[in-house]
């Protein structure tokens, strides 16, 4: 049984680091309070590089001295995009062999478009590797890097690989253990995941080289650290790419709770165990002072846009390479279009998000009585290309005319979902407040839309 699954869930990287963010800023605000005024030298460790304590601490005084300046009115500091590369080896707990990245993730963070990027790259996907003149699968580059001592070892050759396939600077990259990932889904209070059909794995694998039953069933479900664990290991109800897709959809559930409004008062208490998992779950080379510049930021900016990708077999065919490997053999042109839509710069943005809004969830609630038309309205959105999460009946069934709900999603994107369902406009759609299932639209169908159903 492949040992490439155990730690898949290293994905999960993207979501800790903004939680960090959120624990920065619960600190700031501590520090400023009256209760914790005289605490000058107040130093707690965070999860920073692999050096010594001192490398991940910080000074109280000087976080309050950042606090006082963001709050003092003057110019916003441009916080940088980065690019950080998640890396999932495949080693079971024990083992010391150097290991295969069987799961690597993209995650692209543009402050000033507020977006967040997550671009899955296949564990057989077969790329050049810089500095030694021949192609390999993408899991084995790392191990490269480690077997033949490259400078900065195997987590710099594989950022090194990947950003010269995708023509773009890989700055930094994470890792996280699994157990970490489960205490941190559980401290949060559990993630919501639309899951898009009922997953019945009866050999997946423990630690100990056995197996057992998950079951899942479809829908919106709230999943703890355990099932959300299991969620993004299962492939045998699929293949790699639908893990890679459910792997992100759980991103997703982790980024929409930790950024969530009413999540401070929750994780307040939870803040030394919080620090603790961070500090002994990730590594990193994001440097500490980066992290506290995100955390600022996201004290008064939201996520507009999270853009996903999977470079599936749509994007090249598989095949066998000459040493007898089964491998993916990219599209270079294919790849190159999806590549440029997905690290599109901040003015062709809306344009790019127009042209493919798979990434938005919608939800499609029956607000007429007549039965199926929730589920005829999602086949309609499907064929145009939409993702729907979700189905089901509304509050009542006596809605005349059809709305769209935006939480959070551009406008641009609703209006166009609008007219690709020929619903009148600017009488159709409003703005939502935060909503705790998974979603970013909800449309509710009226009895005006019945006519497009027949």
């Amino acid at each position: 049984m492949a040992a490439a699954i155990v730690y898949s869930l290293a994905t999960l990287i993207l979501a800790l680091a903004v939680s960090s963010w959120v624990y920065d800023l619960a600190r700031e605000r501590i520090l400023n309070s009256s209760s914790f005024a005289d605490l000058t030298n107040w130093e707690i460790l965070l999860p920073g590089n692999d050096g010594a304590g001192e490398a991940g601490a910080v000074d109280g005084d000087h976080i309050a001295q950042e606090g006082a300046a963001a709050d003092g009115g003057q110019a916003e500091q441009t916080v940088p995009a980065i690019n950080v590369l998640l890396l999932g080896t495949d080693l079971r707990p024990g083992e010391t062999d150097v290991p295969r990245t069987d799961t690597m993730i993209l995650a692209t963070f543009d402050p000033q478009r507020q977006s967040v990027g997550l671009l899955s790259l296949p564990r057989d996907l077969w790329v050049p590797v810089p500095e030694f003149g021949y192609d390999a699968k993408i899991n084995t580059v790392y191990s490269i890097g480690e077997t033949y001592a490259y400078a900065g070892g195997g987590p710099q050759l594989a950022k090194d690989t990947v950003s010269s396939f995708v023509g773009q600077p890989v700055q930094y990259y994470a890792r996280i253990n699994f157990q970490g990932f489960v205490e941190l889904i559980d401290l949060i209070g559990g993630v919501d995941v639309a899951v898009p059909f009922t997953i019945y794995d009866d050999a997946y694998p423990t630690d100990d080289y056995l197996t057992t039953t998950f079951y899942l069933e479809a829908g919106i479900q709230h999943l703890d650290g355990e099932t959300a664990l299991k969620y993004v290991r299962t492939r045998n109800v699929d293949d790699d790419y639908g893990r890679a897709e459910r792997q992100q959809a759980v991103i997703r559930a982790v980024l929409d709770k930790v950024l969530r409004a009413d999540m401070l008062p929750t994780l307040l208490p939870k803040l030394p165990r919080l620090l603790y998992t961070m500090r002994s779950s990730i590594e990193t080379d994001i440097p500490m002072a980066l992290q506290l510049e995100f955390a600022n930021y996201l004290r008064t900016h939201s996520l507009r846009e999270v853009r996903q990708l999977v470079l599936d077999n749509r994007f090249g065919v598989e095949t066998y390479a000459d040493n007898g490997a089964w491998i993916l053999l990219p599209d270079r042109s294919l790849v190159r279009s999806a590549l440029v839509n997905f690290f599109a710069t901040e003015t062709e943005g809306s344009a790019v998000a127009l042209a493919d809004p798979t990434w938005v969830r919608i939800e499609v609630l029956n607000g007429t009585g007549e039965p199926g038309v929730a589920a005829r309205t999602r086949d309609l959105l499907q064929r145009q290309g939409y993702q729907v999460v979700s189905i089901g009946d509304a509050d009542r069934s006596d809605y005349e005319r059809t709305i769209i709900i935006n939480y959070g999603v551009p406008d641009e994107l609703v209006k166009q979902v609008g007219t690709d369902l020929e619903l009148e406009p600017n009488r159709s759609s409003l703005h939502g407040l935060n909503v705790s299932a998974p979603i970013d639209v909800r449309i509710v169908v009226g009895r005006d839309f019945l006519g497009h159903l027949q």
